[in-house]
């Protein structure tokens, strides 16, 4: 098990990121235990919280625990409410969990902060899933126009 008792906390973004890097490598190597107690870590320092469970998030769908995974990054939209790349991963995870309801509104989240932020990678994506999840509830017409409105050869 690693010892956090003489680690420095990440002084910066590239410091976190590694630190991000490590926890998911070792969620690759199937140490999962080790993965997550790396995230732990992050998330007891309030400078560090959201990332760390934006990590744990993605170690656990790793570890095909979708529900531990969705309740992460519910912890990260309700703390950090502006970045789509979390409310269409949440939406993913929520629509792949068949809570299809909920990830309409995730996607609807994603969306409008892509389009504000210019970030149309996960508007694209989420109007392609969103188009899925609405056919999932027999929506055919939503699911057309959103489907209409992804770019040529999407």
């Amino acid at each position: 098990m690693i010892d956090f008792t003489t680690t420095p906390r990440p002084t910066s973004e590239a410091e976190l990121r590694s630190i991000q890097d490590f926890a998911y490598e070792l969620a690759d190597k199937s140490r999962y235990e080790e993965a997550l107690a790396v995230c732990d870590w992050l998330i007891e320092d309030a400078s560090t919280e959201v990332a760390g469970y934006r990590e744990r998030a993605a170690v656990k769908d790793h570890m095909h625990d979708l529900e531990g995974a969705i309740l992460d990054l519910q912890a990260v939209t309700a703390r950090s409410d502006r970045e789509p790349s979390d409310f269409y991963t949440l939406g993913k995870l929520l629509f792949q969990n068949g809570a299809i309801r909920d990830a309409v509104l995730a996607f609807d989240t994603a969306i409008a902060l892509g389009q504000e932020t210019g970030v149309l990678y996960y508007t694209n994506s989420s109007l392609l899933l969103r188009a899925a999840a609405y056919l999932k509830q027999s929506r055919y017409a939503a699911a057309v126009a959103d489907a209409h409105r992804l770019p040529p050869a999407y």
